[in-house]
């Protein structure tokens, strides 16, 4: 991974938004690891990853239950909530973003936030979401879209990812994804191309301009 490569985007005054495509989990999280580190330096400016996770895996945050995933051996992350699958048909979207509002860290504020643009992107494809009782994004009795976040000094990164393909389903029958019955769990029946175009609208909406960059600029070799 190169330092060279990610801090061109330094010139960028804009906030910055790549599709980095299918990418295996591992690497993506040396690349948010990254991220966050250069704009904890004020290297770079806020970025937004789209992306999709492949082949698919399953992760644990600081609150997991092992009776949630018996026999599996997840990966544990940085960030909050249980255990989790992220796979083929799940649209994944990462803000690394400094959370600072008028110099304070606000973090509640920023996760409503990020729920808020997850309610817009869904209504504009025609879908009554809601945050439930249980965390993430609910339609009607299924949740849609998990979230959980993660924090590096005032830095944001991890963040939400939305089923929209039966097939990421298969992936949540082997546990209880954040303690809930798998059977819970559903999908949006809309494209992939259709839910980034709706969330990153809902993102300029909320947060002003993104230019968009090539993932070889973030990702050399992708």
């Amino acid at each position: 991974m190169s330092l060279q490569k990610v801090d061109t985007v330094s010139s960028y005054t804009t906030r910055l938004s790549v599709d980095l495509g299918t990418i295996e989990y591992q690497r993506c999280l040396d690349l948010q690891h990254l991220l966050v580190s250069r704009r904890k330096m004020g290297i770079i400016t806020d970025i937004l990853l789209f992306l999709e996770h492949s082949p698919g895996v399953y992760t644990i945050g600081r609150k997991a239950d092992p009776a949630n995933f018996p026999g599996l051996y997840p990966l544990r992350i940085e960030r909050g909530g249980d255990i989790t699958y992220h796979g083929e048909g799940q649209l994944v979207v990462y803000p690394i973003f400094d959370m600072r509002s008028s110099g304070k860290l606000d973090i509640r504020r920023f996760v409503h936030r990020v729920e808020s643009i997850a309610i817009s992107a869904l209504k504009h494809l025609g879908y009554e979401a809601f945050v439930g009782a249980e965390p993430g994004i609910w339609v009607g009795k299924k949740k849609v879209a998990s979230i959980g976040m993660a924090i590096d000094g005032f830095v944001s990164y991890h963040g939400i990812a939305f089923n929209y393909s039966p097939k990421v389903l298969e992936g949540f029958m082997r546990i209880r994804p954040c303690g809930l019955d798998p059977g819970s769990m559903g999908y949006l029946e809309t494209s992939r191309a259709k839910l980034l175009q709706a969330l990153s609208e809902a993102f300029s909406s909320e947060f002003g301009d993104f230019s968009i960059i090539d993932r070889e600029i973030v990702l050399p070799g992708l």
